[in-house]
């Protein structure tokens, strides 16, 4: 799933960081707090690289050690480590950038490892997102329904919001890809095997992903 699944995001966060570069930038620290396995940031610094000649450092953490030891595996030419987030293993003010993909935040760490003038990008879900998947687990009941109002007036209590920019697309979605998303997202975590039984006629259908970029500065 992950070969097509986020790619339109990934040409946004891109298009993020070139555009709110600053000038006098020789170089591009990026922090992907929450890494996961890796593939994330690998694709934004990809993307990044096919346009600009300034160097991007690219450093993911995750306190998962076997998606780092999977991130580790698959893109040597950047630096993961295992840690927490709450207590992340950097100096201060070491990174212009930090990524946050949806994924648990924690505020106060973020400003300690953002550059004064850094930009924090956080990606959270909308309304929308995997409506079709939340509609068949949870039918008629109000987990149906998402609302991210609370999550985009803390990040705007933490930081300053200097961007906001909706992301709307579908993916059509094969056995494959079907099985990989269960496993990604918390919404089949806990379900029942009724629940899941009943997502099998996903298989074909176009999920619908639905996503806010939240670009903010200290």
């Amino acid at each position: 799933m992950e070969q097509g699944f986020f790619h339109p995001l990934y040409d946004v966060l891109s298009e993020v960081i070139l555009q709110t570069k600053e000038p006098e930038e020789s170089q591009m620290y990026v922090l992907d707090a929450g890494c996961g396995e890796g593939y994330h940031l690998t694709q934004v610094r990809q993307r990044v690289m096919q346009t600009s000649e300034v160097p991007f450092i690219g450093v993911g953490v995750d306190l998962a050690k076997e998606g780092v030891m999977l991130a580790a595996k698959s893109d040597p030419e950047v630096v993961w480590c295992v840690g927490d987030l709450t207590k992340a293993p950097f100096a201060d003010k070491q990174f212009p950038y930090i990524f946050n993909l949806l994924s648990p935040s924690n505020t106060d760490e973020f400003h300690r490892l953002l550059a004064d003038e850094g930009r924090i990008i956080k990606v959270i879900p909308e309304a929308n997102y995997l409506r079709e998947l939340r509609e068949v687990l949870y039918q008629d009941t109000p987990k149906t329904k998402y609302a991210n109002h609370r999550t985009i007036e803390h990040f705007k209590a933490s930081f300053q919001l200097i961007g906001k920019e909706r992301v709307q697309y579908q993916f059509r979605l094969d056995e494959g890809s079907l099985s990989s998303l269960l496993q990604m997202t918390p919404l089949a975590w806990g379900t029942t095997p009724e629940q899941l039984d009943r997502v099998s006629d996903l298989a074909g259908v176009d999920m619908t992903i639905d996503l806010v970029v939240l670009i903010g500065r200290k």
